[in-house]
């Protein structure tokens, strides 16, 4: 009965020497020390399963395929290509399956692959381009794979939304290379659009000069249908849309027809996403401004996008689509802020009003705004810079002069150390950057709150926060390179993550930064950990696995109650650099990749935690009994005893934290819903009315976007509704919004007041012309030689006057010549982005890293404009830490001429 490793055990006790009662106890002890001896050694043997595998490379791509996610392929930054087929536990190197014929008629060159492209509809399908005009397709998960042979390279690739076999694909020509014109080539560079309807054997040209394209949506029942934007004339090379251009239009065509139909002369970008199309249309190229068209016909009829705000509109980028509204930032040209205002719509989709200013973006068009898992709940990231018209208390002014004194010393900081800690505390040297806040919404916009801070820290040490100018601030996506930003899923209900810190405002420092995490849907938060770290959901959010972000370790560390106790293991004894953690895309599992660099190399481990041997959970169906494995729970914003969220009380069931068990990858989470009474949270602020964060109350903006009624007269008001219900929420009765009592403006004057006017104005006009004759020293002349006829040649002139003794005295001096020398308009790029916020849950931050590495100045330019094509990506939610999708842009020494 004896753990292996241990041959005996022995007791002494005593024996005719005491009584009897004494040897049993003596024999009673030696039992129960066997027992936890036992107890012990089997615990001691259930430890989580890692395996290693050493690459070439870093990682630069993670694609999981087939219907149960077992199949991983794996694509390394130098180009070589793995694939398993057991979940990430063994791998094969499959890059030599691959061949590239030589140009000369030789030996096959070696393939090296650039992308993955994975097919929305199928799991099995996978497209990857390589170099040398070499590109590949399987329809079975990577275990046989069939040649494209196309003459120039790849430049993007669009799989169907329904149909497995169709695709788009566009390629520059072979013109476009940079080098010198040869005999054969064919015709001018520009770049073309192909569509295949059969999985890549064989294509059909649908447009030349093309410069956006995608699939319609199945919203609105034109997934058949190609949208695209292309340059109207098409002769010679085909130009770069670095500017907003009055020569390309927005289009449509069917796969089968041959002419397109214009839909908006003079859109330049466009995006498609959950039944809405949007496109920039220029509205002056000189001033490089633009205007936003919107439909939600799938094309049919377009309006124009109704701001609140008169100002100039540089660019846009959707931000959200998925719940009947469209969340749109917009940069008004404020580019040295980097900053946005988030507008929100109506059911149309074009009747926008205010909901939150000065959103944070970041130089490629990624803006700190994301999804959360619950419906309704977003969080943000904002520059806290007062309003014209805010309110000030001394409360407020406080504050800001409480944050100015600790950005000046930041900025201060931030003058010394290595070129290394500067570039570490490079964003915390403006003052505008120190104020920096975090924000959530649980009614899609419509208020906005600061994030409670804990109260404790994960030391159980008590913080001072004074709930006046204290709060929990998270990073967004525009620091992901440094820390991660804030992440949820929908699979691990309620359960958000994120690193930061606890104070007036953000902080970037090292020392300053740790991580949070909130179990309630982001209403309260706990630390997880001090530091800064990465972190993976599994086992539906029953399973938080977290590895140190900052420094090399050894150590994973991972809860089994959603943050509140914390167990940590050894992986090998090297540290390494971890890149990321990932897990197959569904969350249900219990097993993850860790992958990083050692040196030059690329180190991937495979965690198993079914090892443990933990048991499934039990009691769904009986939540909350004392015998069950679960409890149930309700979302709130805490400002309703109801729990209630955009209308309605939903129940979730799940795991209780006390509970070490499995949910199992079956596991389906029950819940309930009932309506609940309206109440203020439930509406947003019309066109015209605004809220300022942490408050309910919807106050006239007076920005000119409300209609004022003919019959308003000066010192009297009108009545305006100052609040709608927000889109989707279905509370019924209860609050209900008063009309807005609005002061009228002032209106112009009547034609009796202006005679007044003038009158008044031509009597001072009279008694400044006498004023100036008799200053004047010409006049002065005139009238002193008045009578005096015989001598008409002498002039009686001031005493003293005197010459100029210079041209600039002679002229004054210009206090506008530096105005004049540098008037020139610092104009932003051609921008309209769909925001994908990861939501394939492809998130590579050394990815991202690499690639931006090796893109030459001109990349760089244009992926600052915001040129890459805006697919209709899966709906944004919270990215996951730290990365970006995968993409199918061109390799490395091919110029992207968009």
């Amino acid at each position: 009965l004896f753990p292996a490793g241990v041959n005996s055990v022995v007791f002494i006790c005593p024996t005719h020497t005491v009584a009897w009662t004494t040897m049993g106890l003596c024999k009673r002890l030696a039992t129960t020390v066997l027992l936890l001896l036992y107890i012990g050694l089997v615990s001691a043997s259930k430890k989580v399963s890692v395996k290693e595998v050493v690459f070439d490379s870093t990682v630069s791509d993670i694609q999981w395929l087939g219907v149960d996610q077992k199949t991983v392929l794996t694509l390394t930054r130098k180009g070589r290509l793995y694939r398993s087929t057991n979940g990430g536990e063994t791998w094969n190197d499959i890059t030599d399956f691959f061949k590239v014929d030589a140009a000369d008629g030789g030996a096959p060159e070696a393939f090296a692959a650039s992308s993955l492209t994975k097919s929305p509809c199928d799991q099995n399908t996978i497209l990857v381009s390589g170099n040398k005009r070499t590109n590949y397709v399987s329809n079975n998960k990577g275990a046989t794979w069939k040649r494209i042979r196309q003459r120039s390279q790849i430049h993007k690739v669009l799989f169907h939304p329904t149909r497995p076999t169709w695709m788009l694909m566009s390629t520059w020509t072979s013109t476009c290379n940079g080098q010198t014109k040869q005999a054969g080539d064919d015709g001018p560079c520009n770049h073309q659009l192909y569509v295949s309807q059969d999985l890549g054997k064989t294509f059909k040209l649908l447009q030349s000069y093309v410069v956006q394209f995608n699939w319609g949506t199945t919203e609105s029942h034109q997934q058949d249908s190609v949208f695209f934007t292309h340059f109207r004339t098409k002769t010679g090379d085909q130009p770069k849309l670095y500017m907003w251009s009055k020569d390309v239009d927005f289009a449509t065509m069917e796969v089968n027809s041959r002419r397109p139909s214009t839909l908006v002369s003079a859109g330049n970008k466009f995006l498609v996403s959950h039944g809405f199309i949007f496109v920039a249309k220029v509205k002056d190229v000189a001033a490089q401004t633009v205007n936003l068209m919107v439909s939600a016909n799938g094309g049919k009829t377009f309006n124009a996008a109704q701001l609140p705000m008169e100002i100039d509109e540089k660019s846009y980028i959707i931000l959200d689509t998925s719940e009947g509204i469209v969340m749109l930032h917009v940069n008004h040209g404020n580019k040295e802020a980097q900053v946005g205002n988030v507008y929100i719509s109506d059911a149309q989709g074009y009747r926008f009003t205010l909901s939150l200013p000065n959103n944070v973006r970041g130089n490629g068009g990624d803006c700190e705004f994301d999804k959360a898992s619950l419906v309704g709940v977003y969080l943000a990231n904002f520059k806290d810079i007062p309003r014209a018209g805010d309110s000030k208390s001394a409360k407020g002014d406080d504050k800001n002069s409480e944050d100015s004194k600790a950005a000046q010393e930041i900025e201060e900081a931030g003058t010394a150390g290595t070129e290394v800690d500067k570039r570490r505390v490079a964003r915390a040297k403006a003052k505008s950057e120190s104020i920096v806040r975090t924000v959530i919404s649980f009614d899609k916009g419509g208020v906005w709150s600061y994030l409670k801070p804990p109260k404790v820290d994960s030391l159980g040490k008590q913080i001072e926060c004074p709930p006046d100018r204290c709060w929990l601030h998270l990073h967004g996506v525009t620091n992901s390179n440094n820390y991660a930003p804030f992440y949820s899923t929908d699979e691990a209900v309620g359960i958000i993550m994120g690193t930061g810190n606890v104070g007036p405002y953000l902080r970037f420092e090292q020392d300053q930064v740790n991580t949070y995490i909130s179990r309630d849907g982001g209403l309260t938060w706990l630390e997880a950990h001090k530091g800064a770290f990465i972190y993976e959901y599994g086992d539906h959010g029953g399973l938080v696995v977290m590895a140190d972000d900052i420094a090399k370790t050894k150590l994973v560390v991972f809860s089994w109650n959603e943050g509140l106790s914390w167990y940590d293991f050894e992986l090998s004894s090297m540290p390494i650099e971890v890149d990321n953690i990932v897990t197959e895309p569904n969350a249900t599992s219990t097993k993850f990749l860790l992958y990083g660099t050692r040196g030059d190399t690329g180190v991937m481990y495979h965690l198993d935690f079914e090892t443990l041997q933990q048991p499934l959970c039990k009691g769904v169906w009986a939540a909350d009994s004392v015998s069950s494995d679960y409890e149930t729970w309700s979302p709130s914003d805490g400002k309703s005893a109801e729990k209630c969220l955009m209308g309605k009380q939903v129940t979730y069931t799940r795991r209780k934290p006390t509970s070490e068990c499995f949910n199992g990858e079956r596991f389906e989470r029950p819940s309930n819903q009932k309506t609940c009474e309206c109440t203020q949270e439930d509406f947003e602020c019309e066109v015209g009315f605004t809220r300022t964060v942490g408050s309910m109350e919807c106050k006239f903006a007076d920005d000119g976007s409300l209609p004022v009624p003919f019959t308003c007269k000066r010192e009297s008001y009108f009545t305006a509704i100052a609040y709608r219900k927000v889109v989707g929420d279905s509370c019924e009765g209860g609050w209900t919004p008063s009309p807005a009592q609005v002061p009228c403006p002032p209106k112009p004057m009547s034609k009796g007041a202006w005679s007044v006017l003038g009158s008044f104005g031509m009597l001072a006009a009279i008694m400044g012309a006498v004023t100036w004759m008799t200053n004047s020293e010409k006049v002065k002349g005139v009238f002193s030689n008045y009578g005096f006829d015989g001598y008409t040649g002498i002039k009686y002139a001031g005493i003293g006057s005197k010459t100029p003794e210079s041209a600039l005295d002679s002229v004054g001096t210009r206090f506008d010549a530096d105005f004049i020398e540098d008037d020139k308009d610092d104009f932003d790029a051609p921008q309209l982005m769909g925001y994908n916020s990861r939501g394939d849950r492809d998130r590579d931050r050394d990815r991202d890293r690499a690639q931006d590495d090796r893109r030459g100045d001109d990349d760089r330019r244009m992926k600052n404009a915001g040129l890459e094509s805006a697919s209709a990506a899966a709906v944004p939610k919270l990215a996951k830490p730290p990365g970006a999708a995968s993409k199918t842009g061109p390799p490395d020494d091919e110029v992207d001429l968009l």
